[in-house]
């Protein structure tokens, strides 16, 4: 099975790739999550939303802050239809430049009526490695991907998606606004995303209702998820990724956490503004 290994990704980069049992897609009749239209009046966010993510590694006694992961998100036309239009940024904190910097952007747009994508790209700047992602969503869900390199080449493919293949940005928006009523622990949703020049199986499990503290934010009750991790050059593939989310109709990201070959990388949420709904899960 290929896995992540021949891709380089920041530890700051794993922060948006939060739900990730991965394999390449294969076979066109795997699971699938359904794709549904969502009434503007019960969308998780609206434009003007932004919300920090505050990146941490801890091996042994060591436990710093090394960036942050920032998620804004707006409205936008193509002159045919309503978008919304999502920027990512990963930077690494001052004092990390010097070692190993990391300037990341994330672009994102996808229709605000069932939230599919049209069109993503990243620009990824991590110490020596840089790659560039734009990708062009089809009618058919295929997809128009280029590909450019550090050394300058291009690469055009053409990858075969499907009404749940997402790029992972819009993934993130979508998965704050899935039917969350129902939900019982042990619960599976698959889904996929592409990625440079692969498209890649996701399955995320549900793992119950939760309480969880947040260093400089308080407490909340919150949703918990896990996914099983992949062997490569920074995860192991023995331990999962979990990660926790506000009970309430904002569903936003509270804390990540996942071992690593030497450590653990964790993600908290630092900040937000403009929340659509009043966070009702805070506790205290």
């Amino acid at each position: 099975m290929t896995t992540l290994a021949g891709y380089r990704y920041s530890i700051l980069t794993l922060f948006l790739l939060t739900v990730s049992w991965l394999s390449p897609a294969q076979e066109a009749e795997k699971p699938c999550l359904p794709v549904r239209e969502v009434p503007s009046s019960q969308l998780a966010f609206g434009a003007g939303e932004k919300l920090t993510i505050i990146a941490s590694y801890t091996w042994g006694v060591l436990n710093t802050d090394v960036g942050t992961v920032t998620l804004e998100i707006a409205e936008k036309s193509n002159g045919v239809v309503q978008l919304f239009q999502a920027i990512g940024r990963i930077q690494t904190a001052r004092f990390f430049n010097a070692f190993f910097r990391v300037d990341d952007y994330y672009e994102s747009h996808f229709r605000q009526t069932d939230l599919r994508p049209t069109y993503f790209m990243r620009d990824v700047h991590e110490g020596k490695y840089t790659i560039q992602n734009y990708y062009h969503y089809n009618t058919d869900h295929s997809i128009n991907a280029r590909i450019i390199r550090k050394d300058g080449s291009v690469q055009d493919t053409l990858l075969p998606g499907r009404i749940c293949t997402f790029d992972f940005i819009t993934l993130f928006y979508f998965l704050r606004n899935l039917e969350f009523k129902n939900i019982k622990p042990g619960d599976i949703s698959p889904i996929s995303f592409a990625i440079d020049e692969e498209v890649y199986d996701l399955y995320l499990r549900f793992d119950g209702r939760d309480e969880i503290r947040i260093q400089g934010m308080g407490t909340f009750r919150c949703l918990k998820f896990s996914a099983q991790t992949v062997a490569g050059v920074v995860f192991d593939g023995k331990e999962e990724l979990r990660f926790w989310i506000s009970d309430d109709r904002n569903r936003i990201p509270l804390f990540i956490e996942s071992p690593v070959v030497v450590g653990r990388v964790t993600g908290r949420l630092g900040s937000y503004e403009n929340l659509r709904y009043p966070l009702t899960s805070k506790i205290k």
